[in-house]
């Protein structure tokens, strides 16, 4: 017997005929007893009324009654043994009535609930019932639910919370005059919070809710019957849903069954989620009846919701066994008794978590008991996947008293009952390819349950009390996200930092490593089809109370428990290894990165960033503490699991102090502890007593900070190895994880917080140890080597600038050294002008005392090796060893084998011999310790590392900026790339947490009125265009920070390209403002210089600055500016300026320092102490920083003759400014004045020089003035007459020529209505080139280039007209059917003058002689028809935009999408001509006579040669511009035609394989005859001029892609369209079709070459008279000779 039915039923209700149920002692009615006949037989539109209304009087009469009595709505067990017979009886009549009623009819017919509606109106008319209802209604709070993209409201001034919404209704009562509110489409559903305390202000309220709004008074019988019929609805709908893992197997075993015959590799899934929607949609009827029942409001809902509520009802109806049904008596209820227990109990089985998932609340079936109907209600909304009709009657009675908090108490506390069929729902899901997307609407119905009762703080706060509600909601976070756990691919340990695969790494040390593991991206079903969104939007809801957020940190279990587990199986998740070696990765996608990305960004960077706000907010000291102990601890049992420590605390700081880098080949960008630790030390700064609570903690231990700092610098090392194109073979992940991390609009979660650790921890480390773990990490010590000398910083003052918190030890002095050191650096400081002019080579008219000072200073230099040697050597060495070749152990491996599988003795010798080793084979022990492997990567690293150090000095988000300074930093960078629009720049600044938007808003639009100027869009008739914000240029001038742009801009190549247009400003800058300067002279980058006030740093971080007296890092700047002419690495000009911008900085901070006298003495010896600075075959010599600044200074004025005003300029501090402007003198010289105003030495040498130069100077003026004194002489007078006659020539012309412009320029003026004001204020500079916009990518005003080309929006199809078309005076064929019997007949010949037939007639016709050479070459047919909409985009934009609209799979067929302006169908997107072409570089042009048209073309055919190409990286990306192949932009022209080609052409296997010029002008062709073919037809254009734009763009492309071989083909082509000698020449014949035969017109006769010029031309060979009288115009010679110019100019 199914389930839910009544057992053992004498008479089935669910059948019953009319008759009345018969039983011993039960209730008697006949069906034609008069109060059930005229219900039985209701009909609503014949029923006679006056008959039913008493029907249902009796009826009520006996609900009255009962009522009174307190009669149980459902009998139980023995709750109502208290009431006589006569009672029992009534009630059991009506029990039998009400299911006369209430069956399966239900389901299908609508009769029944018309009965229904008339017995809760009790007697009266259902329509004045209702409106009677409606009076009453009452509700504190709005109860209107609306489903997902309805609109609703938002009022931000009446909100307390920002998920806060309000219908329509109640938001137009109340008004909201003058409030802050918005109009939304609400996406995931929503309820009216109207009237809720909790989330909205009192004056918010609409005037019927609220606490004030009054409740009426009503009278409760007016719904007693319905009380009765609600209960048995409810029953009746969960007797319809008990038994679904039942009808689930069921229904799951006939799917497999049918799908038997599948292969098991593409056997489909079967989708719990349409069976589930099915089996819930069998309960719609009764659902939305019990809707209307409580849309009717005030007692009817009332009564609905104590129905639900009701425990001692749920206990009656469900409390029965088999003990108590009595098979004598005839009567059965139904109920949800022992009848459907155990299916019921097997129902609530299936949510229940597997062994491997535990649940605080939800473990055992006990845990799933329910005790009301609201439980089984939630119960069914939860495993029937939350249909949108169930949940909607659920939260429709929210307003009623006690309901909201039942319903979320039950709710939250089956938590993961939710998560759990979500889960298998996505795991089903994942299975089925998303044929539907089945688990967002599931998720946003979830989100539809939670969000209402997570908006109320006081009720999260007793939920949290309750059913631990943070920590559940943890738990199922984590349970969903870890279905898969691997073991964790990181490791510190030596043997496994240049492992090159994760195969490789030799994971058993001593002590044992502790497992760790971590989730991975792979066969994630949650993952992969973001099924866990819902619970991420219910812990930021939770979240923004700060209550309960500070006190789930206290809670143990909650964040140091599921929340930190949780973050610890993401820490170094999703490793991503290089592949050095062999093939590229097959499967190189991108979707894991992003994957792994929105994963952590979602789960913890919000979550991390409210709880933080939270406890700002309440500024609690012990939560602070608590976050930063979880965090910290479990960052050191990460560490400890990378590199395993036994021995103590003292093996500990030996050991992992003195790691300098993390793995070489892999790099992991998710790191949450790290980003956790960083926001805690960057955000608690204001929190009373934190800094000194991480003074006696973190402070203590230099040791965790230095490991700190390994893993967020490997991340900026992998940008840089990403920037540099060292990640070929699995560059798509790599490029994509670099690009995610440093996008404006997630920074505050990745990359800012990566800076900010480093930085905190560099300033307070070991500077010499952070200079080593840079160089280090970014591979530069293998091309520069520092020796460092002997006990360098080892003084006192050394040790105060550059020692860390921690004071670990470094070399001590022994005693024998100590008087000799002491002795050097006295020497150096009393007399660092006598070295420095040693140096300089000043040592003409030393005294002895000072040849003997010298000579000591070196002595004691050179003995003690006291001098740091920079060793620069730019020459790769092989990662291999260097005796023998690496290939090698490879052949003697395959030999072996090879050998071995033939069955021949191993030779002894052989194996004996080492190159031949079969261990290597694997590469398993071979270490490629050498990681730089090319020349072209050392820039970008030595980039990355300078880059970095400016971002940790310069900039001061979360390190001193407030808030406010920091948006504006952001959009003032924004807007310095260009003009952007409102949403672009809105979007440009990170949110911190849900209500990060909130703090943004408050400043954004004053700042934005500050720093910026609106544009209005430009005039465009066919589509809308956004207005834009452009930087004041005010602000460009002051607040434009180079670094900040550095450190948000995603790539190398963006950053100078804006740098670029920051030089060029500079330069148009310098030129207004009237200032002298050589034309080609090269402006710099505005680096600015800072203010290093400590007051402007958060405390502690100042100490960052001291790095910048570190003498590795000033060695490597040093490095770099003698590496500037390098041939081998090239290094980058910004490179140069960033160098100098840094060690510039370095003497600023000097110059501002305000400490101790003896430290400030020992930061200026610093730039005076020598090194040996040694490049191989170049240089070898020692310096200080002091000589070396001072000779480039010297060498780059001396190029510009300006050394003594530059040196006048630095000794009177002209440079010394917070911003110079100019090029690379400028900037040196900046540096050098800020050097003179801080060491006395370097301005004696910068005096002594002027003077030197001046005195030289000096003697050479008086040398030419005593040599042009001896060569004088009078001028003779001829000559000078002969001169003075040719100056008057010239005035005379420059005269006659300025008349002859201002007269031009007063017609233009007049043309173009312009004034001479207006005219002068043109920029005569700017180039006429035409700008464009993307309307994908938005931007706008942009050319087309070839780094960025643009397309056209072309819909390609297949197209035979213009090549089947024939002349229309032909005559027409009379039966196409029978055309191939009659082909050759006379009569039928014209038909066959079709392109079809072309190709035979021109071999026919090249065997006749004297033919011109560009007669002889066919040309393809190519069936293709190209349109267009008018529309450009970027290609790559384009590309993108349609890769998105379609699944990422082969191109099988042309994907088509719509012009996002007009939604014109495209497929293809052919490349725009360049304005400005970018020519390859091609062999002189032969010179080329014009005497003859016919002569020209033919002399070119043979002299004309094809471009000859340039191996640069423009050429590169100009030919794919215009490639063929997959990814280029003529590959969906190439296949299409291939694709349209018929099987006659394929014949002629000529015509298909054709050269891709030939074929494009074969297009360009067919696109005329079409564009003429419809101007005659009276056709109209799309868009104007759409027809004739893409022929332009078509012939760049065949120009572009022209060989040798093409020029014949193309000639030929070009002539035939435009066949015409002259006008003069050539007479078409004038006789009628009717005079002539068709045969005639059909002959061919080659034409006789001639030079004069009236002499007449014989037709064309190959072309009838008709063809080239069609295709004869006037002017075409002078069209002919425009484009032979055009070839001459190098565009052929």
């Amino acid at each position: 017997m199914p389930p839910g039915e009544p057992l053992g039923s004498i008479s089935d209700p669910e059948d019953y005929d009319g008759a009345a149920k018969k039983s011993t002692n039960g209730p008697n009615f006949k069906k034609d007893d008069w109060h059930i006949a005229p219900l039985l037989n209701f009909d609503a539109d014949l029923a006679i009324m006056e008959m039913v209304y008493p029907a249902v009087a009796h009826w009520t009469q006996i609900a009255k009654e009962l009522k009174s009595v307190g009669y149980p709505i459902a009998e139980g067990i023995d709750n109502w043994r208290k009431f006589d017979k006569k009672t029992r009886i009534k009630a059991q009549m009506l029990d039998d009535f009400l299911d006369l009623f209430i069956s399966k009819r239900l389901y299908t017919e609508e009769k029944d609930f018309e009965v229904l509606r008339v017995l809760i109106a009790q007697g009266k008319p259902y329509l004045e019932f209702k409106e009677k209802m409606s009076k009453v209604n009452f509700s504190l709070k709005c109860n209107n639910i609306w489903e997902n993209e309805a609109v609703a409201y938002r009022c931000n001034t009446c909100a307390f919370t920002p998920c806060m919404s309000l219908c329509e209704a109640c938001f137009e009562a109340n008004g909201h005059h003058g409030h802050d509110y918005v109009r939304f489409f609400s996406r995931e559903g929503g309820a009216c919070d109207c009237g809720n305390q909790d989330v909205i202000r009192e004056s918010g309220n609409c005037p019927d809710h609220g606490d004030e709004s009054k409740r009426p008074s009503y009278d409760m019988s007016d719904v007693v019957l319905a009380e009765y019929i609600v209960t048995k609805l409810l029953v009746r709908m969960f007797l319809d849903f008990r038994g679904w893992t039942r009808r689930y197997q069921e229904a799951e075993e006939r799917f497999h069954h049918e799908t038997a015959d599948e292969p098991v590799t593409r056997r489909p899934q079967f989708d719990i989620g349409a069976f589930a929607a099915a089996d819930a949609a069998h309960a719609n009827k009764i659902i939305e009846f019990l809707q209307e029942c409580s849309n009717y409001g005030g007692p009817m809902r009332l009564i609905v919701s104590e129905v639900l509520q009701n425990k001692a009802l749920y206990k009656a109806l469900t409390e029965k066994t088999g003990d108590h049904f009595d098979g004598t008596v005839g009567r059965i209820d139904i109920s949800l008794d022992w009848r459907t227990y155990h299916s019921f109990k097997n129902d609530r089985e299936s949510v229940l978590p597997t062994k491997t998932q535990t649940f605080s609340l939800v473990q055992t079936l006990a845990d799933t008991e329910c005790f009301s109907l609201l439980d089984e209600l939630i119960f069914w909304i939860n495993r029937q996947l939350f249909p949108q009709n169930l949940v909607n009657f659920g939260l429709s009675l929210l307003s009623e008293p006690g309901y909201r908090d039942a319903f979320a108490y039950r709710f939250f506390r089956w938590y993961p009952i939710c998560g759990k069929v979500i889960f298998e729902l996505c795991i089903s899901q994942n299975g089925l390819h998303r044929n539907e997307d089945r688990v967002s609407p599931t998720c946003s119905r979830a989100v539809h349950v939670t969000v209402q009762m997570l908006s109320s703080a006081q009720l999260c706060k007793e939920l949290n009390e309750s059913v631990h509600l943070v920590r559940t909601i943890f738990e199922v976070t984590r349970f969903m996200i870890c279905e898969r756990l691997v073991n964790s691919e990181v490791s510190l340990k030596a043997q496994n930092i240049f492992k090159e695969k994760a195969r490789f790494l030799n994971m058993t040390v001593q002590p044992p490593r502790q497992p760790w593991t971590v989730m991975t991206m792979a066969k994630n079903a949650a993952i992969s089809q973001h099924g866990y969104w819902f619970v991420m939007g219910d812990i930021q809801n939770v979240l923004t109370h700060t209550n309960l957020a500070v006190d789930s940190i206290s809670d143990e279990e909650c964040f140091g428990g599921a929340y930190m587990r949780m973050m610890c199986e993401m820490q170094g998740m999703n490793p991503q290894w290089r592949i050095i070696s062999g093939n590229a990765q097959e499967r190189d996608g991108e979707e894991e990165v992003q994957r792994a990305y929105t994963l952590e960004f979602e789960t913890l960077a919000v979550t991390l960033f409210n709880i933080v706000a939270a406890i700002q907010t309440e500024k609690n000291l012990e939560a602070a503490k608590k976050f930063f102990d979880h965090v910290i601890q479990n960052l050191e049992n990460w560490f400890h699991v990378l590199w395993p420590i036994s021995d103590g605390e003292e093996q500990r700081i030996a050991e992992w102090s003195q790691l300098l880098r993390a793995q070489a080949y892999t790099v992991s960008f998710h790191i949450p502890l790290h980003r956790h630790i960083s926001t805690a030390l960057t955000h608690f700064t204001e929190l009373d007593g934190f800094s000194e609570y991480i003074e006696s903690t973190l402070l203590k231990d230099e040791t965790m900070m230095r490991m700190l700092i390994l893993h967020p610098i490997r991340i900026q090392v992998a940008r840089s190895e990403i920037n540099c194109n060292m990640w070929v073979r699995n560059g798509a992940q790599a490029r994509m994880s670099a690009l995610i991390y440093s996008q404006w609009n997630v920074s505050s979660a990745f990359q800012t917080p990566d800076v900010d650790l480093i930085r905190w921890c560099a300033a307070h480390i070991d500077k010499e140890h952070f200079a080593k773990a840079l160089t280090t990490s970014f591979n530069l010590t293998e091309s520069i080597e520092i020796r460092r000398g002997n006990y360098v910083e080892s003084s006192e003052e050394s040790r105060k600038i550059l020692e860390g918190v921690g004071k670990l030890q470094r070399d001590t002095v022994p005693e024998e050294k100590n008087f000799a050191l002491e002795e050097y650096r006295r020497l150096i400081r009393d007399n660092a002008i006598l070295i420095e002019r040693s140096i300089l080579g000043y040592t003409d008219g030393m005294n002895p005392d000072d040849v003997r000072m010298h000579q000591e200073v070196m002595d004691i230099m050179i003995a003690e090796s006291f001098a740091t040697e920079l060793s620069i050597d730019y020459r790769i060495a092989s990662p291999f060893q260097q005796n023998r070749d690496p290939r090698m152990p490879i052949v003697g491996e395959f030999i072996r084998r090879h050998l071995a599988a033939a069955g021949v003795a191993p030779d002894g010798e052989i194996e004996e011999d080492r190159e031949f080793d079969p261990t290597i084979f694997d590469d398993e022990d071979v270490e490629r310790r050498i990681v730089i492997r090319e020349h072209a990567w050392i820039d970008p690293m030595f980039w990355g590392m300078f880059k970095l150090v400016a971002e940790l000095i310069v900039v001061r988000v979360n390190s001193g900026a407030s808030s406010e300074d920091h948006y504006r930093s952001e959009m003032v960078n924004c807007m310095a790339m260009g003009n952007v629009p409102y949403s672009r720049l809105r979007a440009s600044i990170s949110e911190k947490g849900s209500r990060g938007s909130e703090n943004i808003d408050k400043h954004f639009e004053r700042i934005l009125m500050e720093i910026g100027d609106f544009v209005e869009p430009m005039e465009c008739a066919n589509h809308l265009q956004q207005g834009s914000y452009q930087l004041k240029t005010s602000i460009w001038d002051s607040e434009v920070c180079p670094v900040f742009f550095m450190m948000r801009s995603t790539s190398i190549k963006q950053a100078r390209e804006v740098f670029s247009k920051m030089q060029v400003r500079e330069k148009k800058n310098s030129v207004d403002s009237g200032v002298q300067m050589h034309p080609d002279e090269r402006f710099w980058v505005p680096f600015r210089l800072i203010d290093f006030d400590e007051k402007k740093r958060n405390p502690g971080i100042s100490k960052i600055y001291n790095f910048l007296l570190s003498e590795r890092f000033l060695l490597h700047c040093v490095a770099v500016l003698a590496s500037e002419h390098d041939q081998e690495v090239k290094l980058h000009d910004c490179m140069i300026q960033l160098a100098v911008f840094l060690m510039t900085l370095a003497v600023k901070y000097v110059q501002g320092f305000k400490g101790e006298n003896e430290t400030r003495d020992q930061m200026i010896d610093i730039f005076h102490t020598p090194f040996k600075l040694l490049k191989k075959d170049e240089l070898d010599f020692l310096a200080t920083i002091s000589t070396f600044m001072l000779r480039i200074l010297t060498m780059e004025a001396k190029k510009s003759d300006q050394l003594i005003p530059i040196f006048r300029k630095i000794l009177s501090g002209d440079y010394d400014r917070e911003k110079v402007t100019g090029g690379k003198l400028v900037y040196l010289a900046r540096f050098m004045s800020i050097m003179v105003s801080i060491s006395p030495t370097t301005r004696e040498l910068v005096q002594e020089k002027l003077i030197r130069e001046e005195h030289r100077l000096d003697l050479l003026a008086a040398r030419e003035e005593s040599q042009s004194a001896n060569r004088k002489s009078p001028l003779d007078p001829g000559k000078k007459a002969a001169k003075e006659a040719a100056k008057r020539r010239m005035d005379a012309i420059m005269l006659k020529s300025a008349k002859k412009s201002a007269a031009t320029m007063k017609k233009l003026m007049a043309t173009e209505g312009m004034s001479a004001d207006e005219v002068s204020t043109e920029d005569p500079s700017q180039q006429n080139r035409k700008m464009y916009e993307c309307p994908i990518c938005g931007e706008l005003e942009t050319p087309n280039t070839v780094e960025m080309p643009f397309g056209m929006l072309a819909k390609l199809s297949t197209n035979f007209v213009c090549e089947e078309q024939i002349d229309a005076s032909f005559p027409p064929i009379a039966e196409l059917l029978d055309y191939d019997s009659v082909e050759d007949d006379e009569e039928n010949l014209p038909q066959r003058e079709t392109r079809r037939h072309y190709a035979d007639k021109r071999k026919l016709s090249q065997t006749n002689t004297e033919q011109p050479e560009i007669l002889r070459v066919i040309p393809p047919m190519v069936g293709m028809d190209l349109k267009t909409c008018g529309h450009v985009a970027h290609i790559e934009c384009f590309n993108a935009y349609r890769a998105s609209l379609h699944e990422i799979q082969a191109n099988t067929g042309r994907r088509e999408a719509a012009c996002p302006l007009c939604r014109y169908p495209a497929n293809a997107i052919i490349p725009v001509s360049l304005d400005k072409p970018y020519v390859p570089v091609r062999v002189p042009h032969m010179p080329i006579s014009d005497s003859d048209v016919w002569k020209i073309m033919d002399v070119m055919l043979k002299k004309a040669k094809g471009p000859v190409y340039q191996e640069d990286e423009k050429n590169v990306k100009y030919a794919t511009n215009y490639s063929t192949r997959e990814g280029g932009g003529l590959c969906e022209l190439y296949d299409g035609r291939r694709k349209s080609a018929d099987w006659t052409e394929r014949q002629q296997s000529n015509m298909e394989n054709c050269t891709t010029s030939t074929m494009i002008v074969s297009v360009a062709v067919a696109i005329v005859e079409r564009s003429s073919l419809l101007r005659r037809m009276g056709a109209p254009e799309r868009r104007k001029n759409s027809r004739r734009s893409m022929t332009e763009h078509i012939m760049t492309a065949s120009v572009a892609t022209s060989k040798d071989v093409d020029f014949e083909v193309t000639m030929s082509t070009m002539t035939n369209l435009f066949a015409k000698v002259s006008e003069a020449t050539f007479k078409p014949s004038t006789s009628s079709s009717e005079s002539s035969t068709p045969s005639e017109k059909s002959k061919s006769v080659s034409p006789k070459l001639t030079a004069k010029k009236h002499e007449e031309v014989k037709p064309v060979t190959g072309l009838t008279s008709d063809e080239m009288a069609a295709m004869i115009t006037v002017g075409v010679s002078k069209l002919l000779k425009n484009w032979l110019k055009i070839i001459k100019n190098g565009l052929l």
